[in-house]
């Protein structure tokens, strides 16, 4: 069956090639493919040899292994020579978040370490000309300034610290970035828009007008779900002068969260689609996944998952496992995805732009801090109080009971209960920094590249915000990319009026009034950048 749809496959790409003859096309000479407009990719594994903390959920995971690599992807891309060209260098990691010192102030961060390492091997580049972007797995490493994992769960675990962790992720994107920029010769890019079914709003609201999170929707106080899904696949696909594919940008709202709950490393669904796309365009052909506006999305099935599950038995006979939150389901995913980059790649050769107009802006948008009552703060301190004290109790128990330590994952409860400790105090640290910093600085980047805008945000930005922006863009297709910095869940009023997990405060560091802010902000910089 694999077979037939890949051979499948082929005779569709080569049948509308055929189709199209030379009839009405516009021969370019090898000549006229090499102006100035270059491209360069590189890749780094960069799965740890240790184990590590895995981030993503508020227990502690040790990492017990490696399910499959997780990369960073860099894609140079430069317009014009010399000092008066333009340059930027997009990055994509499989990562849970990029942390950019917003909420530790620390300058000792992932994002500026990267930038810091690169002025010396790049020193021709700005540092804000580096975007770096998470595919928001929850089975990658926990990156930080934290030096201990004492300092990051309340307990000391035998692992890499998340702050030599940072240093050795920073030094690889920076590589990566490195050799993309070294590696950049004369190319063109081609755009289009595919579909694929990967993401679902993750927000059940009962009969009650209560949103939350996940949960059994065979339920008679199931209503509805709370927002938008966005199944579309914006596409950019660069070629060298030979007209030969050399990869493709591959923007989904949705994270990679399939089989986010496992102790393993792993890049996802986009390991599986990686092989998947690979296996049908080439090994050598680079993928950048982006994240487009998915705060409220996730790949997990909330209805019709025993039909989902018994295509997955049909088209994966011999997986150990199917249904949601299995490796079937990724599968299912990439071939999805895979099968929507094939529908727009026959027509991308005859539409390939050598010298496409090309601009870079960034700027540090301020953003309306999401307002905190003091009757929020005492409720969030009472709820912090409540878990602290069950953490001292199960530290307690380990004291006088050292033997828990030989059980497996013995310190999941205890790590659970601090983490939720801590979330509940941030509320009261937030209530004093607003009274000191009503605004919050963001820093926003928008890129043209032909007729394609990519625009980023920090944030798990809820999807509403997204399809405002892409609704009012003045661009062909609009990449929206979240995730490029460590903010925080940014939900839209209905969200905050359903009161789900991603709308509370301990969630969020700004809300409504901050998101339609960014929204205002990034169109007038797409519209701007496209006149």
């Amino acid at each position: 069956m694999r077979s037939f749809r890949l051979i499948l496959g082929f005779v569709l790409i080569f049948l509308l090639s055929s189709c199209s003859g030379n009839k009405g096309k516009k021969i370019i000479s090898d000549q006229d493919k090499t102006g100035n407009f270059y491209v360069g990719w590189s890749s780094e594994d960069i799965t740890p040899d240790s184990p590590v903390l895995v981030s993503g959920q508020f227990p502690a995971r040790v990492s017990e292994g490696v399910l499959d690599p997780i990369t960073v992807t860099a894609l140079a891309i430069e317009s014009g020579t010399g000092s008066s060209s333009e340059k930027v260098i997009m990055i994509s990691c499989d990562l849970v978040s990029i942390r950019d010192g917003t909420r530790s102030g620390s300058a000792n961060n992932l994002r500026d370490n990267v930038r810091n390492l690169l002025k010396e091997s790049i020193p021709e580049l700005n540092p804000e000309q580096i975007i770096i972007n998470a595919t928001h797995t929850h089975t990658g490493p926990y990156c930080s300034e934290t030096i201990s994992s004492k300092s990051a769960y309340g307990i000391e675990l035998d692992v890499l610290s998340p702050s030599d962790c940072q240093k050795y992720i920073s030094e690889s994107i920076a590589k990566a970035a490195t050799d993309a920029w070294k590696s950049r010769k004369p190319g063109g890019i081609s755009f289009g828009l595919g579909h694929a079914v990967v993401g679902h709003n993750r927000l059940q609201v009962n009969l009650s007008e209560k949103s939350r999170m996940y949960g059994n929707t065979n339920n008679p106080e199931f209503s509805h779900f709370e927002g938008y899904e966005d199944h579309s696949v914006n596409l950019l696909y660069t070629w060298d002068k030979k007209s030969e594919l050399t990869g493709v940008v591959i923007n989904i709202a949705c994270p990679s969260q399939v089989t986010e709950s496992l102790y393993k490393i792993s890049a996802d669904y986009w390991h599986d689609t990686r092989l998947e796309v690979r296996q049908r365009f080439g090994k050598d052909v680079y993928i950048l996944p982006q994240c487009s506006a998915a705060g409220d999305q996730s790949p997990h099935v909330l209805v019709g998952n025993k039909g989902e599950e018994r295509m997955q038995k049909i088209m994966f006979p011999d997986s150990m496992k199917t249904g949601d939150r299995t490796i079937a389901h990724r599968k299912q995913i990439a071939i999805r995805i895979a099968d929507a980059v094939m529908s727009v790649f026959p027509y991308m050769k005859d539409n390939i732009d050598w010298n496409p107009e090309f601009a870079h802006h960034v700027d540090t948008v301020n953003l309306s801090r999401r307002l905190i009552s003091l009757k929020d703060v005492n409720s969030a301190l009472k709820e912090g109080k409540g878990w602290e004290k069950k953490y001292e109790e199960l530290l307690n128990e380990i004291k006088e009971n050292p033997e828990i330590k030989d059980k497996p994952r013995w310190y999941s409860s205890v790590t659970s209960a601090y983490k939720r400790m801590k979330r509940g105090y941030s509320v009261k640290e937030r209530y004093e920094l607003e009274k000191k910093q009503k605004k919050m600085p963001i820093e926003v980047h928008v890129t043209r590249i032909g007729d394609v805008v990519i625009a980023t945000n920090p944030f798990e930005l809820y999807l509403d915000y997204g399809m405002r922006i892409k609704a009012r863009s003045n661009a062909v297709q609009t990449f929206l990319v979240q995730l490029t910095g460590s903010g925080s869940y940014l939900p839209p009023i209905r969200s905050v009026a359903g009161g789900s997990y991603g709308a509370v405060l301990a969630s969020t560091l700004m809300g409504p009034v901050g998101g339609q802010e960014l929204v205002e902000k990034t169109l007038e910089m797409i519209n701007n950048i496209m006149e």
